[in-house]
């Protein structure tokens, strides 16, 4: 029997209690009360009385539903006993594995449910995205319990039971950090003040924000994945200038809004990769979106895993969703539906609570997708014809008593007309990519002024090179058809108007912010079509999440494939063409950088001249670029020294390498940790 402790058990509303081991919390939830685990840690057992307060007085418990065979509670290695005590509360089935690959075999019949208990390190992308796949063609539906420890996962179950006594007027908010805003009302369309809405209690809170697994920018408020009362390494030590609740290292000025705060039973977080629970998927400390929640308020999450998923109407729909009493499992289902990801959105919580009372079968909203708009095609042939004569380098005719000097007049010039050719076609590809950039720019809430000026000083230096391509191969094939005549030498000022287009992309770029990798990729596919084939990569050189890899054909007959590898939770990792010069080039980064030194990045490139241009950036995640190197006509290995800056926040960076060859662009990016670096304001205890 548990015994109170005035001093180390805070006050806890009716019907929750304290226990010390699994074997007296399992005899408090027989006997219908909610109990706790109490943790080592006498501030986190009283942020837990706090959240037990927003949870209020509980009626006492009535007896569980005798096990049904659809909807099962899944343990995991340790949290077995834990599990099972859940599955006797929630009147589910339960089922023990040994690990995450050994859930995949459990008897859930199609259609059902499955509540996934498992410690919150064991839950990686590479361990969860099998076993969503195989679920999700069978239509289950997939929560998870869990948490930082054993005493954690036992109080994301008590938030679960808790949740079930329904509020009696609940209200929901709609949090908007792109445009600083809140909203409330049955639709989350009026509008609040930002400040009343993070410091009020809602039943369901959406936040749709910039960010990451760590932090998000919320207006002028940074939220913050802090989860104790100071930002702890892999190793327990304090980072140095690590966030703590009166200081985020990642808002600079602005205000810090600790998720665990955020007073409210259902949270969904439309924010890339919010949902990291894996420590080791991160940037190595103890801040993060995932556990700040699973250690605050919410009895449901629902977030993304994957980076940068389409988000338009999601937000609003997911708030009247479950508003309208479908439960969160189904909720998660239909977004996953919508972005087409089997791990898009993830769940920590019970797929079969609601979080209302339903309404009448076939009245819910629906979440349905919406055809994508796309710029019109730029429709254009290259030059052909037939060769109909012989042609010496000197433009002289030669009869056929001198073949060897004939054969290589004419194949000087039909390597001539074949490269200006792959120009050419290089030029259009460059125009669809200009076209999808333009008109992505100008879709936007606020148009893109830096983008949309860059893109007309690109199309200047295209429409001349295309001019002078076009004039040399009117030449060539006026010589080829007359059977004599000058053969022009290449255009020089096709390198150069190459160039100058690509450091033209490239300042774009370099004062662009949040989401311009992946904007730029898009772009170089937006009039592609993916063709089948094998989709398996490699492992992520970071998270050891799986890669997926995608070829896309070219729209028009002729056109460049291109490649394009990204990991569903760090995001682009390679975005290129098929063409030689692109698949040689191959990137040597550091495993991790240190603010204050120089990094040396080595980038092998295609040993020919003229090379192609090559820009190498250092970037902040999502915000800008923190330092740049450009090198034209780059050629074999080029070795690029950038100073970190002083002050870089301990965060996973991004270097970004940008591979231009004529007019074709190829984007490599790698995920690189800095070291924690000193900081002047931090004082060790």
């Amino acid at each position: 029997m548990t015994t109170p402790d005035p001093v180390a058990d805070p006050a806890l509303p009716n019907e929750f209690c304290w226990a010390d081991d699994l074997t007296t919390w399992g005899k408090h939830l027989e006997a219908g009360r909610i109990a706790l685990l109490r943790p080592s840690d006498p501030q986190r057992a009283a942020r837990w009385a706090g959240v037990a307060a927003f949870y209020g007085d509980q009626p006492a418990s009535s007896p569980a539903p005798a096990p049904g065979g659809e909807s099962l509670v899944v343990g995991v290695g340790v949290t077995g006993l834990l599990a099972q005590s859940a599955a006797r509360v929630l009147g589910r089935g339960f089922v023990q594995v040994d690990d995450l690959n050994g859930a995949v075999t459990v008897p859930v019949p199609d259609g059902g449910s499955v509540l996934l208990t498992a410690p919150a390190d064991a839950c990686s992308l590479a361990a969860l995205a099998p076993l969503l796949r195989t679920w999700s063609q069978r239509s289950v539906r997939v929560g998870l319990l869990t948490g930082l420890d054993l005493p954690g996962v036992a109080f994301s179950l008590a938030k679960i039971l808790a949740a079930r006594t329904r509020q009696p007027h609940g209200h929901d908010v709609l949090l908007d950090g792109l445009t600083g805003t809140a909203r409330t009302g049955q639709v989350l369309d009026e509008r609040t003040a930002l400040d009343t809405a993070v410091g009020g209690q809602w039943r369901t809170a959406v936040v749709e924000a910039h960010g990451s697994g760590s932090h998000a920018l919320l207006g002028p408020y940074s939220v913050c994945g802090l989860r104790g009362e100071r930002e702890l390494d892999s190793m327990g030590k304090p980072v140095p200038g690590g966030c703590t609740p009166d200081r985020c290292r990642a808002g600079g000025t602005l205000t810090p809004l600790l998720l665990r705060d955020l007073a409210c039973r259902t949270l969904a977080l439309f924010v890339c990769t919010a949902l990291i629970l894996d420590p080791h998927e991160h940037y190595p400390s103890s801040v993060s979106l995932a556990h700040a929640a699973l250690e605050g308020h919410p009895a449901a999450v629902i977030g993304m895993m994957h980076q940068d998923l389409p988000v338009n109407a999601e937000p609003r729909l997911t708030g009247r969703l479950l508003a309208a009493g479908r439960p969160a499992g189904a909720v998660t289902s239909d977004l996953n539906d919508t972005a087409g990801r089997t791990s898009g959105y993830l769940l920590l919580g019970d797929p079969e609570q609601a979080f209302d009372v339903a309404p009448e079968p076939g009245t819910w909203p629906l979440l349905t997708p919406w055809p994508v708009r796309r710029p019109a095609l730029l429709n254009s042939s290259t030059p052909g014809g037939r060769p109909t004569g012989l042609l010496t380098r000197d433009g002289m005719w030669h009869e056929p008593e001198d073949p060897a000097v004939v054969t290589d007049g004419h194949g000087v010039a039909l390597g001539l007309r074949t490269e200006l050719t792959g120009w050419l076609t290089a030029l259009d590809a460059g125009a669809l990519f200009e076209d999808n950039l333009r008109a992505g720019a100008m879709a936007a809430d606020r148009p893109k002024t830096r983008v949309v000026e860059g893109l007309k000083v690109m199309r200047r230096h295209r429409e001349a090179a295309r001019e002078s391509a076009l004039a040399a191969l009117q030449l060539v094939q006026k010589s080829l058809r007359a059977g004599c005549g000058p053969l022009p030498e290449l255009p020089a000022e096709l390198d150069w108007h190459a160039t100058s287009w690509a450091k033209a992309l490239s300042e774009m770029s370099e004062r662009s912010r949040f989401g311009m990798l992946d904007q730029l990729a898009d772009a170089a596919t937006g009039t592609h079509t993916q063709a089948p084939g094998p989709n398996a990569a490699d492992v992520c050189g970071y998270c050891r999440g799986p890669l997926e890899r995608t070829v896309w054909s070219g729209p028009l007959p002729g056109a460049v494939e291109r490649i394009r590898v990204a990991c569903p939770r760090c995001g682009l990792v390679a975005d290129r063409p098929t063409t030689p010069a692109h698949t040689a080039v191959c990137l040597h980064t550091p495993t991790e950088v240190v603010p204050g030194q120089t990094v040396r990045i080595t980038v092998d490139l295609p040993g020919m001249a003229p090379g192609v241009w090559l820009t190498v950036q250092l970037r902040d995640r999502g915000r800008h670029a923190l330092a740049a190197h450009h090198r034209p006509g780059a050629v074999g290995v080029a070795e690029v020294e950038i100073a970190v800056p002083a002050g870089l926040q301990p965060e996973v960076h991004r270097i970004w390498a940008m591979i231009v060859d004529r007019f074709l662009p190829a984007w490599h990016q790698v995920r690189v940790p800095s070291t924690p670096g000193a900081h002047r304001e931090e004082q060790l205890p």
